[in-house]
Protein backbone atom coordinates (compact mmCIF):
# COMPACT_ATOMS: atom_id res chain seq x y z
CA UNK A 1 0.00 0.00 0.00
CA UNK A 2 2.86 2.35 0.82
CA UNK A 3 4.44 1.66 -2.57
CA UNK A 4 1.18 2.42 -4.37
CA UNK A 5 0.85 5.71 -2.50
CA UNK A 6 4.46 6.59 -3.35
CA UNK A 7 3.98 5.81 -7.03
CA UNK A 8 0.79 7.87 -7.14
CA UNK A 9 2.61 10.83 -5.64
CA UNK A 10 5.44 10.42 -8.14
CA UNK A 11 2.98 10.27 -11.03
CA UNK A 12 1.47 13.58 -9.94
CA UNK A 13 4.93 15.14 -9.81
CA UNK A 14 6.05 13.69 -13.12
CA UNK A 15 2.88 14.11 -15.13
CA UNK A 16 0.89 16.97 -13.65
CA UNK A 17 2.31 20.03 -11.91
CA UNK A 18 4.45 21.89 -12.36
CA UNK A 19 6.39 19.70 -14.80
CA UNK A 20 3.76 17.50 -16.36
CA UNK A 21 4.48 14.85 -18.90
CA UNK A 22 2.63 14.72 -22.17
CA UNK A 23 1.36 12.34 -24.81
CA UNK A 24 -0.25 12.61 -28.18
CA UNK A 25 -3.79 13.92 -28.52
CA UNK A 26 -5.63 12.76 -31.64
CA UNK A 27 -2.65 10.65 -32.68
CA UNK A 28 -2.66 7.56 -34.88
CA UNK A 29 -0.48 4.45 -34.60
CA UNK A 30 3.05 5.25 -35.73
CA UNK A 31 4.15 1.73 -36.61
CA UNK A 32 7.67 1.69 -38.00
CA UNK A 33 7.73 5.28 -39.24
CA UNK A 34 9.87 6.63 -36.39
CA UNK A 35 12.09 3.83 -35.03
CA UNK A 36 14.33 6.43 -33.32
CA UNK A 37 11.60 7.37 -30.81
CA UNK A 38 11.22 5.15 -27.75
CA UNK A 39 9.72 4.83 -24.32
CA UNK A 40 11.43 5.48 -21.01
CA UNK A 41 10.77 2.91 -18.27
CA UNK A 42 11.61 2.85 -14.57
CA UNK A 43 12.09 -0.12 -12.25
CA UNK A 44 12.19 0.60 -8.53
CA UNK A 45 13.70 -2.75 -7.54
CA UNK A 46 16.24 -3.04 -10.31
CA UNK A 47 16.53 -6.41 -12.00
CA UNK A 48 14.28 -8.31 -9.60
CA UNK A 49 10.60 -8.39 -8.75
CA UNK A 50 8.14 -6.30 -10.75
CA UNK A 51 8.68 -5.47 -14.44
CA UNK A 52 9.68 -1.95 -15.46
CA UNK A 53 6.88 0.58 -15.96
CA UNK A 54 6.31 3.27 -18.57
CA UNK A 55 6.88 6.89 -17.56
CA UNK A 56 7.98 9.13 -20.46
CA UNK A 57 9.18 9.18 -24.06
CA UNK A 58 12.44 10.14 -25.72
CA UNK A 59 14.60 9.88 -28.80
CA UNK A 60 17.81 8.27 -29.99
CA UNK A 61 20.61 10.80 -30.61
CA UNK A 62 23.49 8.34 -31.12
CA UNK A 63 24.01 4.58 -31.16
CA UNK A 64 24.23 4.56 -27.36
CA UNK A 65 22.51 7.77 -26.13
CA UNK A 66 18.80 8.32 -25.47
CA UNK A 67 17.48 11.85 -24.87
CA UNK A 68 14.50 12.56 -22.61
CA UNK A 69 13.16 15.20 -20.21
CA UNK A 70 15.04 15.92 -16.99
CA UNK A 71 11.87 16.14 -14.92
CA UNK A 72 11.10 12.49 -15.73
CA UNK A 73 14.40 11.40 -14.18
CA UNK A 74 14.04 13.87 -11.30
CA UNK A 75 10.74 12.22 -10.35
CA UNK A 76 12.78 9.34 -8.88
CA UNK A 77 15.85 10.91 -7.20
CA UNK A 78 18.60 8.50 -6.21
CA UNK A 79 18.49 9.58 -2.58
CA UNK A 80 14.85 8.53 -2.34
CA UNK A 81 14.93 5.59 -4.76
CA UNK A 82 18.48 4.15 -4.54
CA UNK A 83 17.67 1.02 -6.58
CA UNK A 84 15.78 2.69 -9.41
CA UNK A 85 16.85 1.41 -12.84
CA UNK A 86 16.12 3.30 -16.06
CA UNK A 87 15.64 1.47 -19.33
CA UNK A 88 14.50 2.03 -22.90
CA UNK A 89 12.51 0.24 -25.59
CA UNK A 90 12.09 1.32 -29.22
CA UNK A 91 9.25 -1.12 -29.86
CA UNK A 92 6.31 0.77 -31.43
CA UNK A 93 3.47 -1.49 -30.30
CA UNK A 94 -0.06 -1.28 -31.65
CA UNK A 95 -3.65 -1.31 -30.47
CA UNK A 96 -3.67 -5.09 -30.83
CA UNK A 97 -0.24 -5.49 -29.25
CA UNK A 98 0.58 -2.69 -26.80
CA UNK A 99 4.11 -2.50 -25.44
CA UNK A 100 2.78 -1.57 -21.99
CA UNK A 101 -0.42 -2.40 -20.14
CA UNK A 102 -3.15 0.08 -21.15
CA UNK A 103 -5.21 1.92 -18.55
CA UNK A 104 -6.37 5.24 -17.19
CA UNK A 105 -3.71 7.70 -16.10
CA UNK A 106 -3.78 8.12 -12.30
CA UNK A 107 -6.27 5.26 -11.78
CA UNK A 108 -4.18 2.42 -13.20
CA UNK A 109 -0.59 3.66 -12.89
CA UNK A 110 2.01 2.13 -13.03
CA UNK A 111 1.74 0.70 -16.55
CA UNK A 112 3.89 -2.44 -16.77
CA UNK A 113 6.06 -2.70 -19.87
CA UNK A 114 5.37 -5.93 -21.75
CA UNK A 115 8.40 -5.96 -24.05
CA UNK A 116 12.12 -6.28 -23.29
CA UNK A 117 13.93 -3.09 -22.36
CA UNK A 118 17.62 -2.24 -22.27
CA UNK A 119 18.94 -0.82 -19.00
CA UNK A 120 21.01 2.37 -19.02
CA UNK A 121 24.57 2.32 -17.75
CA UNK A 122 24.43 5.93 -16.66
CA UNK A 123 21.86 8.73 -16.45
CA UNK A 124 22.76 12.43 -16.56
CA UNK A 125 20.49 15.43 -15.99
CA UNK A 126 21.42 18.84 -17.39
CA UNK A 127 23.46 20.48 -14.60
CA UNK A 128 21.37 23.65 -14.82
CA UNK A 129 17.97 21.95 -14.76
CA UNK A 130 15.47 23.88 -12.64
CA UNK A 131 12.41 21.80 -11.61
CA UNK A 132 10.40 24.93 -10.81
CA UNK A 133 10.80 26.72 -14.14
CA UNK A 134 11.73 23.62 -16.16
CA UNK A 135 14.74 25.45 -17.56
CA UNK A 136 17.25 23.11 -19.23
CA UNK A 137 14.75 20.23 -19.06
CA UNK A 138 17.05 17.67 -20.68
CA UNK A 139 18.51 14.35 -19.55
CA UNK A 140 20.39 11.58 -21.31
CA UNK A 141 20.61 7.85 -20.76
CA UNK A 142 23.97 6.37 -21.74
CA UNK A 143 23.36 2.82 -22.90
CA UNK A 144 25.66 -0.15 -23.55
CA UNK A 145 27.74 0.23 -26.73
CA UNK A 146 25.84 -0.15 -29.99
CA UNK A 147 22.47 -0.48 -28.27
CA UNK A 148 20.91 1.53 -31.09
CA UNK A 149 23.19 0.32 -33.89
CA UNK A 150 21.26 0.36 -37.14
CA UNK A 151 18.86 3.05 -35.91
CA UNK A 152 19.22 6.43 -37.60
CA UNK A 153 19.33 9.02 -34.77
CA UNK A 154 17.23 12.15 -34.78
CA UNK A 155 19.21 15.18 -35.89
CA UNK A 156 19.67 18.33 -33.84
CA UNK A 157 18.69 21.61 -35.52
CA UNK A 158 21.40 23.83 -37.01
CA UNK A 159 21.71 27.48 -36.04
CA UNK A 160 18.92 29.85 -37.15
CA UNK A 161 16.83 26.87 -38.27
CA UNK A 162 14.07 27.37 -35.73
CA UNK A 163 13.37 31.09 -36.29
CA UNK A 164 13.03 30.48 -40.02
CA UNK A 165 10.75 27.52 -39.36
CA UNK A 166 8.55 29.51 -36.97
CA UNK A 167 8.15 32.37 -39.46
CA UNK A 168 6.62 29.91 -41.91
CA UNK A 169 3.93 28.95 -39.34
CA UNK A 170 4.91 25.32 -39.76
CA UNK A 171 3.09 22.37 -38.25
CA UNK A 172 5.52 20.03 -36.49
CA UNK A 173 5.36 16.24 -36.42
CA UNK A 174 4.80 14.81 -32.93
CA UNK A 175 5.88 11.28 -32.06
CA UNK A 176 5.42 9.66 -28.67
CA UNK A 177 3.74 7.14 -26.40
CA UNK A 178 0.91 7.96 -24.06
CA UNK A 179 -2.60 8.90 -23.22
CA UNK A 180 -5.50 10.03 -25.37
CA UNK A 181 -7.76 12.57 -23.64
CA UNK A 182 -11.53 12.22 -23.51
CA UNK A 183 -13.37 15.44 -22.69
CA UNK A 184 -16.87 14.14 -23.39
CA UNK A 185 -17.83 13.52 -19.75
CA UNK A 186 -18.19 15.70 -16.69
CA UNK A 187 -14.51 15.16 -15.91
CA UNK A 188 -11.74 14.51 -18.44
CA UNK A 189 -10.24 11.06 -18.72
CA UNK A 190 -6.81 10.17 -20.06
CA UNK A 191 -6.39 6.70 -21.55
CA UNK A 192 -2.86 5.35 -21.86
CA UNK A 193 -3.02 3.02 -24.86
CA UNK A 194 0.50 1.65 -24.70
CA UNK A 195 1.82 2.20 -28.20
CA UNK A 196 3.72 4.84 -30.18
CA UNK A 197 1.59 7.42 -31.94
CA UNK A 198 2.15 10.22 -34.44
CA UNK A 199 0.25 13.50 -34.70
CA UNK A 200 0.90 17.15 -35.53
CA UNK A 201 0.72 20.56 -33.90
CA UNK A 202 1.20 24.11 -35.16
CA UNK A 203 3.94 26.39 -33.86
CA UNK A 204 2.15 29.17 -31.97
CA UNK A 205 5.25 31.02 -30.87
CA UNK A 206 8.97 30.91 -30.26
CA UNK A 207 10.86 32.24 -27.24
CA UNK A 208 14.51 32.01 -26.30
CA UNK A 209 13.72 28.76 -24.46
CA UNK A 210 10.49 27.29 -25.81
CA UNK A 211 8.70 26.24 -28.94
CA UNK A 212 5.06 26.98 -28.12
CA UNK A 213 2.80 24.28 -29.56
CA UNK A 214 -0.92 24.57 -30.17
CA UNK A 215 -3.20 21.79 -28.96
CA UNK A 216 -6.06 21.57 -31.45
CA UNK A 217 -8.75 18.85 -31.57
CA UNK A 218 -8.79 19.01 -35.36
CA UNK A 219 -5.06 18.43 -35.85
CA UNK A 220 -3.68 17.02 -32.62
CA UNK A 221 -1.38 18.08 -29.84
CA UNK A 222 0.37 16.80 -26.73
CA UNK A 223 -1.11 15.34 -23.56
CA UNK A 224 -0.25 13.29 -20.48
CA UNK A 225 2.52 10.72 -20.79
CA UNK A 226 4.89 11.98 -23.50
CA UNK A 227 7.42 14.28 -21.86
CA UNK A 228 10.75 14.02 -23.63
CA UNK A 229 9.18 13.22 -27.00
CA UNK A 230 10.65 15.04 -30.03
CA UNK A 231 8.97 17.49 -32.38
CA UNK A 232 10.24 16.97 -35.91
CA UNK A 233 10.45 19.49 -38.73
CA UNK A 234 8.10 18.37 -41.52
CA UNK A 235 9.56 15.70 -43.75
CA UNK A 236 12.83 15.50 -41.81
CA UNK A 237 14.46 13.75 -38.86
CA UNK A 238 15.43 17.10 -37.32
CA UNK A 239 14.20 17.25 -33.71
CA UNK A 240 13.72 20.96 -33.09
CA UNK A 241 12.46 20.53 -29.52
CA UNK A 242 11.15 18.09 -26.92
CA UNK A 243 8.02 18.31 -24.80
CA UNK A 244 8.15 19.68 -21.25
CA UNK A 245 4.49 20.57 -20.54
CA UNK A 246 1.18 19.84 -22.23
CA UNK A 247 -0.79 22.99 -21.43
CA UNK A 248 -2.04 24.99 -18.44
CA UNK A 249 -2.07 23.17 -15.07
CA UNK A 250 -5.82 23.58 -14.68
CA UNK A 251 -6.60 22.14 -18.13
CA UNK A 252 -4.04 19.56 -19.27
CA UNK A 253 -3.91 18.64 -22.95
CA UNK A 254 -5.44 21.97 -24.03
CA UNK A 255 -4.19 25.41 -24.96
CA UNK A 256 -0.48 25.98 -25.51
CA UNK A 257 2.14 23.35 -24.70
CA UNK A 258 5.81 24.10 -24.14
CA UNK A 259 8.59 22.20 -25.89
CA UNK A 260 12.21 22.84 -24.99
CA UNK A 261 14.33 24.16 -27.86
CA UNK A 262 17.25 21.90 -28.76
CA UNK A 263 19.23 24.55 -30.63
CA UNK A 264 20.21 26.65 -27.59
CA UNK A 265 23.97 26.80 -26.81
CA UNK A 266 23.62 25.49 -23.24
CA UNK A 267 21.66 22.49 -24.49
CA UNK A 268 24.04 21.80 -27.36
CA UNK A 269 27.06 21.95 -25.03
CA UNK A 270 25.43 19.49 -22.65
CA UNK A 271 24.52 17.04 -25.41
CA UNK A 272 27.94 17.33 -27.05
CA UNK A 273 29.49 15.64 -23.99
CA UNK A 274 27.62 12.44 -24.81
CA UNK A 275 27.52 12.39 -28.58
CA UNK A 276 30.01 10.16 -30.38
Amino acid sequence: MKLVATLTAVLVVALVAPSRGAALDNGVPDGDRHPNVGLLAFDLDGAGGDPPAFLCSGSVISERVFLTAAHCIAAFPKDGFPQVEWSVSLEPGSAAGPVATPGLVFDDFPFAVRVPTTAALHVAVHPRFDPETRAHDLAVLVMPKRTFAGVRPVRLPPGRFLPKLARRETTLTLVGYGADPDFSGAAPKFLFEGYRQVAAAPIRGLTDRWVELGNTPEVGGVCLGDSGSPQLAPGTSIAVSQVSTDGPPEAPCTGTALAHRLDRPAERRFLARYLD
